[in-house]
């Protein structure tokens, strides 16, 4: 009897540890874990987006499907060992696979080659299995540091220069700065971007400058994401900002030829003035003088002759 008595406990205990184990792999215990924290990669490069059954098991024989959240469109779909493309993206066409190393661990990872900016943004990790669906949301964020930004000069505006700034290459849109030669912060005027058809930014910005700032003037690109950047500087000569006054060139130019206009008028007169003193000193007249006789010179010559003429007609001479 007392045999028996411990046979049946112990069947019993088989019984629930059966029944225990069969509790830890029903669908309904399946769950399905992800890092917690968004995955970062740049662009060109290959990314594993982790995700995992907890409790661990093989999921070889599952229905795992990698969707892109923001399309809900299949990105690499995986059932009972084989890979299935018939619903997959056109973008991540020959671009993707599911880690196949894992798979009996409960790893379900996807690998994406060759990143693209248009591969940033949510993943949905899914697995099915029977009536059972789980799922959990990926992060992948998609970096791209850019070219060296290009300065130039715009022209002259507003009492100061002009100065551009553009980059091209980035993801995703930077920021563009400016700064001076104590590192503050100059304010843009102006600021614009576009995206070309691969998912790069190209930036630019514009800042005047009058003469106050001194030393080069610099131009930084910043990725926040990546925490990475890009500068160049520029150093404006003096000369640039005489010309960013037109009005006080042309007041200059104005004022000279008025002060050029009244010395040549003061020489002139002074001039003028000299040649009548010597003039009257001569025993001259000046023009427009009448000419008197006194009675002691001699008649002038015109004079003579003309009386002469007068005579010789009959006329007495007194």
């Amino acid at each position: 009897m007392p045999y028996m008595c411990n046979f049946l406990f112990f069947f019993q205990k088989i019984i629930l540890y059966c029944k225990n184990t069969t509790l830890l792999l029903t669908p309904a215990q399946l769950r399905v874990v992800g890092p917690g924290h968004p995955v970062t990669a740049t662009v060109g490069q290959d990314v594993v987006l982790p995700c995992h059954l907890s409790p661990q098991r093989d999921a070889r024989s599952l229905d795992v499907r990698w969707i892109r959240d923001e399309f809900s469109e299949t990105v690499h779909h995986y059932r009972n060992g084989e890979d299935l493309y018939g619903e997959q993206m056109e973008a991540y066409a020959g671009r993707t696979e599911l880690v196949r190393d894992g798979l009996s661990a409960g790893s379900l990872d996807l690998r994406i080659m060759g990143l693209r900016p248009s591969d940033d943004g949510q993943y949905t990790c899914t697995v099915e299995e029977a009536h059972a669906y789980k799922e959990v949301i990926v992060e992948l964020e998609v970096s791209a540091t850019g070219a060296d930004p290009h300065l130039s000069l715009g022209g002259y505006e507003a009492g100061g220069v002009r100065v551009l700034c553009r980059s091209a290459g980035w993801y995703p849109l930077p920021q563009l700065l400016w700064r001076d030669a104590r590192g503050q912060h100059l304010p843009s005027v102006s600021q614009t971007h576009s995206q070309d058809q691969e998912g790069f930014f190209e930036i630019e910005g514009a800042v005047i400058v009058t003469g106050s700032v001194e030393g080069p003037l610099s131009c930084v690109v910043r990725n926040s994401r990546l925490q990475q950047e890009q500068e160049s500087s520029l150093h404006i000569a003096a000369p640039f900002f005489h010309n960013a006054q037109p009005w006080m060139v042309a007041l200059a130019l104005v004022l000279v030829l008025l002060a050029v206009s009244i010395g040549l008028g003061v020489y002139l007169f002074r001039k003028q003035g000299k040649l009548a003193e010597q003039g009257w000193s001569a025993g001259r007249c000046s023009v427009g003088t009448p000419w008197v006789w006194s009675g002691a010179e001699p008649w002038p010559r015109e004079v003579r002759r003309r009386r002469k003429g007068m005579f010789s007609r009959g006329s007495q001479r007194p």
